[in-house]
């Protein structure tokens, strides 16, 4: 007998429920924060490349961590912006669908309207 092992992950399904204005602040913060650390982490590896008695594996493994850090926010900064620009195409859409339907309203009207004068010159 096989388990029943759900095909996503809890969080996952979490995220792909979540609103798109929820992702674009988590992703905002987290990248901001992820930047701004590993900016930091990059400037401290390199006053530690500054003094001769530390090592050179030291402070080029501290480099590299702020390195990584710095990348992740500028990726999790993009998604965010990712994010946002997917709400302004839906906000944008949202107002187009609903002009239309307000001109396809009209049009069924007029069309009912042009019916009943048919109907009134045939009787």
């Amino acid at each position: 007998m096989k388990p029943d092992i759900p095909k996503k992950a809890p969080g996952q399904r979490l995220v792909k429920q979540m609103p798109l204005r929820t992702k674009w602040l988590l992703c905002a913060g987290v990248g901001l924060l992820l930047f701004g650390f590993g900016i930091s982490v990059v400037s401290s590896a390199a006053t530690l490349k500054a003094d001769p008695t530390i090592n050179f594996s030291r402070w080029f493994i501290m480099g590299l961590y702020g390195l990584i850090l710095t990348n992740l926010g500028l990726v999790c900064f993009g998604q965010a912006v990712r994010f946002r620009v997917l709400m302004d195409i839906n906000k944008k859409f949202n107002k187009q669908e609903k002009e239309m339907n307000k001109h396809i309203k009209k049009l069924n009207h007029l069309g009912e309207v042009l019916r009943n004068k048919e109907d009134k010159k045939g009787k």
